[in-house]
């Protein structure tokens, strides 16, 4: 678990400098025949993302996404209103 996590993470950073390393969450982790699904969040100064990555066992990428699901104004935005 600890390989997949660090592989993960280091994808990540090539993709997005800005991650914050502790706010990597995996959700949910499946291992094939030959290879890995992977998903989970990150967040980084622009707001929290998902993604999936389906990789092998060599480390080859078959299939990402990434996707931001909240940016970071909006949360920012609500938290305002909701005190107001």
């Amino acid at each position: 678990m600890d390989d997949v996590r660090d592989f993960i993470l280091n994808f990540l950073r090539k993709r997005n400098p800005t991650l914050k390393e502790d706010s990597l969450d995996i959700k949910f982790i499946q291992q094939g025949k030959n290879r890995y699904d992977v998903f989970g969040q990150f967040r980084d100064e622009n707001g929290i993302f998902e993604f999936a990555i389906s990789f092998d066992f060599k480390g080859k990428i078959e299939r990402e996404h990434i996707n931001m699901i909240e940016p970071s104004k909006l949360r920012d935005e609500l938290e305002k209103r909701l005190r107001e």
